[in-house]
């Protein structure tokens, strides 16, 4: 695995929330490690999976958990202005056998598009950041996720696309019908 540019290893908190009014909010996940800290911006869906993902990963892991006494409450707090901050182009989950760590890995949506300024290295294959974690605030932050996408509109049964709370016009629905919010 590559180096990232900014690496937080071990996480002393780490959990994922929704800023502003159900249809208008945005999701970022926070980080804190030590003095440092940082929001990796993203799209509900990645929130989702990302929370989805957890507990599948944890389930299939063999070794027992090296880490379980690790405070899964968010010690201090997450300032304003973030060390590491951007929004996400790429993120990968994974598993650190030997520190027996779930490990996060960003990539930097300006880099993928290639927007970042450039350098004389070529690093856009390199992950904008990566952090390590235990099992326990894995499961904490699978709950936070699953907490900051529960607060929004609800889904459609028909097309699975929010709906507003004046309703939306489904497409499953061939435009005939106006589906109000349940």
């Amino acid at each position: 695995m590559s180096e990232a540019r900014f690496e937080f290893s071990p996480v002393d908190a780490i959990d994922a929330e929704s800023i502003g009014e159900p249809g208008k909010r945005t999701f970022r996940i926070r980080i804190l490690c030590g003095d440092e800290s940082a929001s990796l911006w993203m799209e509900k869906h990645r929130i989702a999976a990302l929370g989805e993902a957890i507990p599948r990963l944890i389930e299939q892991l063999d070794a027992p958990d090296q880490h379980p006494d690790v405070n899964t409450d968010p010690i201090g707090y997450f300032p304003d202005e973030p060390t590491v901050e951007f929004k996400v182009g790429r993120l990968a989950l994974g598993y650190a056998a030997q520190e027996d760590r779930l490990v996060l890995i960003a990539h930097d949506l300006a880099t993928e598009m290639g927007e970042a300024e450039d350098d004389d290295e070529d690093d856009s294959d390199l992950p904008a950041f990566s952090c390590r974690f235990s099992r326990e605030q894995a499961r904490a932050l699978s709950n936070s996720c699953a907490d900051a996408v529960a607060g929004g509109r609800p889904d459609c049964m028909l097309c699975h696309r929010p709906i507003d709370p004046e309703g939306h016009m489904c497409p499953r629905a061939n435009g005939y019908q106006k589906l109000p919010q349940t």
